[in-house]
């Protein structure tokens, strides 16, 4: 039977994706323009398509506002099928002097997994309707004519929560807070040029990185959420958490409402739930005991006897256990140790706002054990 099959008779199949691919490489030019037909002009370069749909590229996109701004996009890449992408990417953004913003902001690479759309809905339309299951960006830089202002290595979002997780991770995150204190009123300098030194050692550039995970499973009326996370700004301190929290939900809730409305989460029914923070000196402890005796005008020495008479006040009032708190941070302030770690039990059959009506009494509620290492 094989031999009877002419490969004429592809061609109305070819004719067929050649005119598909075609029209939607002129849909990606038409929802580009409206994007921005009511903030200034977009010229695009060209406009080409892979195999079988498979891919849609549109080149040197060039974007100037009424009010001035430039914007440069070398590549905007749709992948999969027009109306449900894989995945969208957009390489080589640069944005300079728009919407009142003097800076250039630069992009290497910007992708979203699983857009809701193949262009993000104009203005008149509600921006919710562009949904995606993950975001990553590559190689952010924020800068002026003079000298870069802030750099970004990588952040990448994943997950739903209608599917049960959820991720974020900020790689290498730099600040050159000098120059950004340079540009805010005078008045407010003095206090953010003191904040700067102790965060940064007096260096006025703030290195961060951070990550954040949580997960939540449905079994009946009862959801469990667990999370865990970490800060880490270079140079000053770490902290680091997990926390696990089972609960009963109210009548016709479900996990996902329940994130998008604290006050729902406020009458939730907590099962009990587990909470450890961990926080870590990577050198600014010390600076704030500088600080401090500074500002008292006595001398360090002074300074932590104070301190630790301090915490021995507050551990009259709230218990021992934030007394161990208090004595941690004034160890590390005296160098003799890295972090102090807390881990808390929670109390069944309890609601969010019940506990946070009556903070006095949470020490008494609360199974709470502290380390200092």
């Amino acid at each position: 039977m094989l031999r009877f099959f002419h490969t004429a008779a592809l061609l109305p199949l070819s004719l067929f994706l050649t005119a598909t691919v075609q029209a939607d490489a002129e849909r990606l030019e038409s929802d580009l323009h409206a994007l921005f037909v009511h903030e200034g002009t977009l010229e695009i370069g060209e406009i080409s398509s892979g195999l079988v749909r498979d891919r849609l590229i549109a080149e040197s996109l060039y974007f100037t506002g009424h009010e001035g701004g430039e914007l440069w996009i070398d590549r905007y890449i749709v992948s999969g099928d027009y109306d449900a992408p894989s995945d969208v990417t957009l390489e080589g953004i640069r944005l300079d002097a728009f919407e009142d913003m003097p800076e250039a902001l630069e992009i290497a690479r910007l992708e979203l997994t699983e857009p809701g759309r193949a262009v993000p809905p104009p203005d008149d339309e509600p921006l919710s309707e562009m949904r995606f299951a993950g975001l990553s960006l590559e190689s952010l830089s924020l800068a002026t004519a003079e000298a870069q202002l802030a750099s970004l290595a990588g952040l990448t979002l994943t997950g739903n929560f209608d599917e049960g997780d959820g991720s974020l991770r900020v790689d290498a995150l730099e600040v050159d807070l000098t120059r950004l204190i340079d540009r805010a009123p005078e008045e407010e300098r003095s206090e953010m040029r003191m904040a700067s030194n102790i965060l940064t050692d007096g260096s006025g550039q703030l290195r961060l990185d951070a990550s954040a995970d949580a997960q939540w499973e449905e079994n009946g009326d009862q959801v469990r959420l667990a999370s865990e996370g970490r800060v880490d700004i270079v140079d000053a301190f770490g902290l680091a958490y997990t926390v696990t929290l089972p609960m009963t939900l109210p009548e016709g809730a479900d996990p996902t409402t329940l994130m998008a409305d604290d006050a729902l989460l406020e009458t939730a029914t907590l099962l009990g739930g587990d909470l450890q923070l961990t926080l870590s000196n990577q050198g600014l402890f010390p600076r704030l005991l500088t600080l401090g005796a500074s500002l008292e005008g006595v001398s360090e020495a002074q300074f932590l006897e104070q301190a630790r008479t301090q915490a021995e006040g507050f551990g009259m009032m709230l218990g021992e256990q934030v007394a161990s708190v208090m004595r941690g941070v004034v160890d590390m302030m005296a160098g003799s140790a890295d972090a102090v770690e807390i881990r808390i039990s929670l109390p069944a059959e309890s609601s969010l706002s019940s506990l946070a009506a009556d903070p006095m009494a949470l020490p008494d509620l609360f199974d709470m054990r502290v380390e200092v290492r």
